[in-house]
């Protein structure tokens, strides 16, 4: 049967392939063909993605980094100070409306939409899917475990163990729009961590690093992985295990003249690509202002 078919070849959820009834979106042979209907080996199946999913984001010429792109996916790297998608009452300057730019310049239905978020102030990789059915995908194999995420952060504190996890539930503070906590009541988070470096105890005193940057507590330079997606995960599970990120003004100090956001960079993304299932991998190097305050801890060499 051709239902079975779309499910089992390109992993589509029954309640996306119900929406391919609603117009002739699904061709064998070259003719409509209803999801019931059976197909045999040297079929050919044609799958038009649905239009009526476009994004209703303003096109706006913002500048993009293009990490990686085909017909089917977009990979951003994010700059801190800049939104993912429009959100509370801000509709422009954000990376959505530069990707509905860049695909309606190219006479193409802007219907792209992201399928990881990061932070305002956070920077990093970001991948936007072009078409539903690749959001489709990607969600299915964000479910899966299969898109992996990960994150370099420099924490407040030197961490006794080399690596852990943290697994304890989020919720909204009530009667914020912003602020996360750690709560019983709040949705699972699960984040892991495993030390790259660490700054001793009493940086920032002459000979050890920067000395405008007084850290009595010392530093250190993690490697972090999601499990789940939760907003402000990392920051508030870093915070409650008594290591908020360095410049985190919500759950931690601001560094003023420093860092002027919190220390926190998505550095490493891969992914199963939504149409021929190859693995895809990228990396970021940390940016220049995240670089320079591990550098001038010891946390990270020296560029030569």
């Amino acid at each position: 049967m051709l239902s079975h078919v779309l499910r089992r070849r390109l992993g589509m959820s029954r309640g996306f392939s119900r929406q391919l009834k609603r117009g002739p979106y699904v061709l064998v042979n070259g003719r409509p063909a209803a999801l019931r209907e059976t197909v045999t080996a040297g079929d050919r199946v044609t799958l038009y993605v649905p239009p009526h999913l476009a994004s209703n984001v303003r096109p706006e010429p913002v500048p993009l980094a293009v990490v990686f792109e085909d017909a089917h996916v977009l990979v951003l790297d994010k700059p801190a100070g800049m939104l993912v998608h429009p959100a509370h009452g801000e509709q422009s300057g954000t990376m959505a409306n530069g990707v509905a730019y860049r695909l309606a310049a190219r006479g193409q239905t802007p219907a792209a939409g992201p399928v990881t978020r990061l932070d305002r102030d956070t920077s990093g990789l970001v991948v936007f899917a072009k078409h539903p059915f690749a959001h489709h995908a990607l969600a299915q194999a964000h479910a899966r475990g299969q898109l992996r995420r990960t994150y370099l952060a420099v924490a407040q504190g030197v961490l006794a163990v080399n690596e852990g996890v943290v697994d304890a539930p989020i919720r909204r503070v009530p009667g914020e729009l912003t602020r996360r906590e750690v709560h019983a009541e709040g949705q699972r988070a699960v984040t892991r961590f495993r030390v790259l470096a660490r700054t001793g105890a009493g940086c920032g005193t002459p000979g050890q690093c920067n000395m405008r940057l007084a850290l009595p507590d010392g530093a250190t330079l993690l490697e972090v992985t999601l499990e789940t997606g939760r907003t402000h995960q990392i920051r508030v599970h870093m915070a409650y295990a008594g290591h908020p990120l360095l410049g985190d003004p919500l759950y931690g100090e601001p560094l003023p003249g420093i860092l002027d956001r919190q220390a926190l960079h998505a550095w490493r993304l891969e992914f199963p690509h939504p149409v021929d299932g190859r693995l895809l991998s990228f990396v970021s190097p940390p940016h220049a202002d995240f670089a320079r305050l591990a550098r001038s801890l010891g946390l990270l060499r020296p560029k030569t």
